[in-house]
C-alpha cells in the first residue's frame, strides 16, 4: 500500500512540474506514425540535432498530448516534449500509480523487440491528470529508444 501512495505522491510532483499543453487527443494511430517519423528524423539529422528538436516546446514534435520521447537504456532522458525540463534525468526507476516502471518497460520492449506498444498510466500535460497511456516506442540504436503516445 505504501508503495501505491508514494507512486502517487511521485506521480503528482511529475504532473505539477509538466508544462501545460493543449488539449488535443490523438489516436493510436497518430502516436504510432508521430513515432516512425521521430525514428526517421533521427536518421535523417542524427540523434543531437533530432533529440534538440523533439524537446523544442511549441515546437513540430509537440502537437497537444501528443509529443515525442526518446530514453537511453540506462533510463536517461535525451528528448521529451511534453517536458523539456526532464532532459538528462533517469527515469527508469520511476514507477506510475499502479507500481509499474514503464520507462524500464518500454526500453525493455523497445531494445529486445526493436518496436511495439506499452499500456501504464501516466500524468496528461493538458489535463494535468493521471490517465490510461499507450506509448508506441521504436530501437533507435542498440542504447536507445523513441516514442509518442496517446491517452485513452
Amino acid at each position: 500500500m505504501s508503495r501505491i501512495i508514494a507512486a502517487l505522491i511521485l506521480a503528482s510532483a511529475i504532473s505539477a512540474a509538466v508544462p501545460s499543453l493543449p488539449a488535443v487527443a490523438a489516436t493510436a494511430d497518430e502516436a504510432k506514425a508521430f513515432a516512425e517519423k521521430a525514428a526517421q528524423h533521427v536518421k535523417d539529422v542524427g540523434e543531437q540535432q533530432a533529440f534538440a528538436d523533439f524537446s523544442k516546446p511549441g515546437g513540430p514534435w509537440v502537437k497537444g498530448e501528443l509529443y515525442v520521447f526518446c530514453q537511453a537504456e540506462d533510463g536517461t532522458v535525451v528528448a521529451h516534449g511534453g517536458n523539456p525540463a526532464i532532459v538528462g534525468k533517469n527515469m527508469l526507476n520511476v514507477k506510475d500509480p499502479d507500481g509499474k516502471a514503464p520507462n524500464a518497460e518500454m526500453n525493455k520492449l523497445g531494445l529486445s523487440q526493436g518496436a511495439g506498444w506499452y499500456d501504464f498510466r501516466w500524468p496528461n500535460p493538458a489535463t494535468k491528470q493521471i490517465q490510461e497511456k499507450s506509448a508506441y516506442v521504436i530501437k533507435i540504436d542498440d542504447h536507445t529508444i523513441c516514442g509518442s503516445g496517446y491517452y485513452k
